[in-house]
C-alpha cells in the first residue's frame, strides 16, 4: 500500500461521516454537507467501469443530495488522468492540503506554556459553543457535527484551553492506527499569535504520545502560512499534498 493511500485511509476511519457508497474503487461519502473531506469522492483504488460512467454516478448521488460534486484528489488518486479528465469536464481545482506527520522518538515533547487544559473524551455543548462560535461558518452544521459525534468509532479528545475562565483555543485528537490525528484547531480572534493555539497543539499531542501513539497526523490549508509556520516549529513535516475538485455548475 502507498504512503498515500495509507494516509487517505486513515482520515476517512478518524474522521467520521454519515453514509458512503462503493462505486467501483471509489468511495462517496456524505455527512450533510459538513466539511469537503466527508461530503467528496475518494478516488483511492483501481477500477474497471468507464470512468465517464463513474464520474456521471457520482455527480447523480451528490445532485440527489443537494450537494457540490466534489473530488478530494492526490497524486495517487485512481485511475491516472483523473485529475486532468475533471478538469477538462468543468471542475475547479480548490484548497491544495498539506498533510503533514510528526514522530514522537525518545525526546519527549515540550511541555505547554500558557492556559489550563480541559479534555474530554467526548463531545460537550460547551465545547461544541466554543468552537462554533470561533468558526462562524460552521454553525449551520451543529446537529450534524452533534450526530458525526455522538458514537466515534475512535478513541477521542476534545480540547479547550481556558485563558481567566474563557475559551481561547479549541480543537480534537482522534486516536486511529498508532497515529494521533489533529482536527479542527481553532484559536479566538483575541487569543491569536500569544502562544495559545501552539498551547492546546501540545496539550493533544501529549494526550496522544501518552495513549500509545507514534506520532501524529494533521491537515492544513497550504495558503495557511501562519499555521504551516506553527506546525513546522513543532517537528510537523509534510508527506504530501491532496486538493478538490468542485463541480462550476452553470446556472440560467
Amino acid at each position: 500500500m502507498s504512503e498515500i493511500r495509507y494516509y487517505e485511509e486513515w482520515a476517512m476511519n478518524a474522521w467520521p461521516c454519515l453514509q458512503t457508497r462503493a462505486v467501483d474503487g471509489w468511495l462517496l461519502r456524505w455527512a450533510d454537507g459538513y466539511t469537503k473531506r466527508a461530503n467528496s469522492v475518494q478516488p483511492l483504488y483501481p477500477a474497471h467501469l468507464p470512468l465517464g460512467q463513474k464520474i456521471r454516478e457520482a455527480e447523480a448521488f451528490y445532485r440527489r443530495l443537494e450537494l457540490p460534486v466534489i473530488f478530494k484528489m492526490t497524486e495517487a488518486s485512481e485511475p491516472a488522468g483523473l485529475d486532468a479528465e475533471l478538469e477538462n469536464r468543468g471542475y475547479a481545482l480548490m484548497e491544495p492540503v498539506s498533510i503533514q506527520t510528526l514522530r514522537f522518538g525518545e525526546n519527549g515533547l515540550p511541555q505547554p506554556a500558557h492556559g489550563e487544559i480541559e479534555l474530554s473524551p467526548g463531545l460537550k455543548e460547551e465545547w461544541l459553543s466554543s468552537f462554533l462560535a470561533m468558526s462562524p461558518s460552521h454553525a449551520p452544521h451543529k446537529e450534524t457535527i452533534r450526530r458525526l459525534f455522538a458514537q466515534p468509532l475512535s478513541d477521542c479528545c476534545f480540547a479547550a484551553l481556558k485563558v481567566n475562565g474563557e475559551t481561547a483555543a479549541c480543537g480534537l485528537s482522534v486516536l486511529h492506527g498508532g497515529e494521533a490525528g489533529l482536527f479542527d484547531i481553532v484559536t479566538g480572534p483575541a487569543y491569536r499569535r500569544r502562544g495559545y493555539g501552539e498551547a492546546l497543539i501540545l496539550h493533544l499531542l501529549h494526550w496522544g504520545r501518552e495513549r500509545g501513539a507514534r506520532g501524529a497526523f494533521l491537515q492544513v490549508l497550504a495558503e495557511n502560512e501562519p499555521a504551516v509556520r506553527l506546525y513546522a516549529k513543532l517537528g510537523f513535516t509534510e508527506r504530501f499534498r491532496q486538493w478538490y475538485r468542485v463541480k462550476q455548475e452553470v446556472r440560467d
